[in-house]
């Protein structure tokens, strides 16, 4: 720990006072809402895919609680650190992420086609998943840096990075994660300073990408046909989602109480958002999708004041990460988005997934604190 840590986590009431004190509360206090949220609608959607499965109904809520621990402490690891510890821990996952990757491609769990997972005695780990905030920290770090005499440009590291994660993302095949995490870097990018130029190729790259998947991809191209013709052998899933939210109306049928959850596909993970709907109803999801906007603007505008480069970049990318993928889930389900296969974040089921966002919402905390300007670095490290 001392090679990450200037000084050892403050435990002492004394440390918690002000760590609590330096937080930002109403950032603190959505977030803590989307987490007691997902943990409640576990419960919901756990019966649609245990059952079917011979398991107890809770199952899955079972093990969403047991994940629920460890993505607190690394919340809690990652919001109380200073930027520089912020910036090693996240050197570090990315290290580690990285090599998850490769190992994912040769010895993953195939599950419909795509090696995404490595499978451990009790548990799989996504590791797409774990690279994202490690990303973010990464790219945001070579983005802060001074250029340095005969030493490559940070930007042209980030790219190197951003290349190396989509190709392995690419490569599962998980283009929807794919897209999400370029997206992001895109943002961020643009954030930095870079001009439209910049910024028009980078949309279309995006686009020429996205045409080159169309066409040589049969599972993307009935995907992105799916947006407009949701009638089709392959719009089940649409359809029923809508169909769920349709019967919610206002206030929901109550909690636990969804008929149309059981007929909706990854009703607990891909389509979590048309359970809110169903069972807690039509205010309920619009409140959750009014906090995710919530958080992204505000994150934005707190990054908007921050002084420290490493530290106003990466919450800007977090801010890009949570607004892009509750934006994704949710048009899906809206029909606005072809299907993808997106978590909502803190709230879809899925053990990397609230892992990952237990460590890119513990930075968003800890890079806005109150305090974070006494945490200026002295020297390049």
């Amino acid at each position: 720990m001392t090679l990450v840590f200037e000084h050892p986590p403050e435990f002492r009431l004394s440390g918690i006072r002000r760590w609590w004190r330096a937080l930002d509360k109403p950032l603190f206090a959505a977030i803590v809402f989307l987490f007691c949220a997902g943990l409640v609608l576990a419960f919901s959607t756990s019966p649609v895919i245990a059952i079917p499965q011979g398991k107890d109904p809770f199952y899955y809520a079972t093990r969403q609680m047991i994940f629920a621990v460890p993505a607190v402490v690394l919340f809690v690891i990652f919001s109380s650190g200073t930027p520089k510890e912020i910036r090693r821990l996240g050197v570090i996952l990315f290290g580690i992420a990285v090599l998850m990757l490769l190992v994912v491609l040769l010895f993953g769990e195939e599950r419909n086609g795509s090696k995404r997972w490595i499978s451990f005695i009790f548990f799989a780990v996504q590791p797409s998943e774990l690279v994202k905030p490690a990303l973010i920290a990464v790219s945001a770090w070579m983005f802060s840096l001074r250029p340095s005499p005969g030493a490559p440009s940070g930007a042209v590291i980030a790219t190197v990075c951003i290349a190396i994660v989509a190709l392995l993302v690419a490569l599962q095949p998980d283009y929807s994660q794919t897209a999400l995490i370029c997206a992001v870097w895109g943002a961020m990018f643009f954030l930095t300073g870079a001009s439209i130029l910049w910024a028009v190729s980078a949309v279309l790259l995006g686009f020429a990408g996205v045409a080159i998947a169309y066409a040589v991809s049969p599972y993307v191209a009935v995907r992105l046909r799916l947006l407009f013709d949701a009638q089709g052998s392959g719009g089940g899933q649409i359809r029923r989602a809508i169909q769920a939210i349709q019967e919610g109306g206002l206030y929901g049928t109550g909690p636990g109480e969804g008929v149309r959850k059981f007929r909706v596909p990854d009703a607990h993970s891909d389509f979590v958002i048309a359970v809110v709907a169903e069972e807690f109803g039509l205010i309920l999801a619009v409140v959750i999708i009014a906090i995710f906007a919530f958080i992204t603007v505000r994150s934005l505008l707190l990054a908007a004041r921050i002084k420290n480069a490493f530290a106003r970049y990466s919450v800007s990318g977090i801010a890009a990460l949570i607004g892009f993928q509750a934006f994704i889930h949710i048009g899906v389900a809206a029909r606005i988005v072809p299907p993808t296969g997106m978590t909502l974040p803190l709230i879809s089921y899925g053990g990397s997934s609230l892992l990952a966002m237990g460590i890119a919402f513990g930075m968003l905390l800890g890079l806005t604190r109150s305090d974070i300007e006494r945490f200026q670095e002295r020297r390049r490290t």
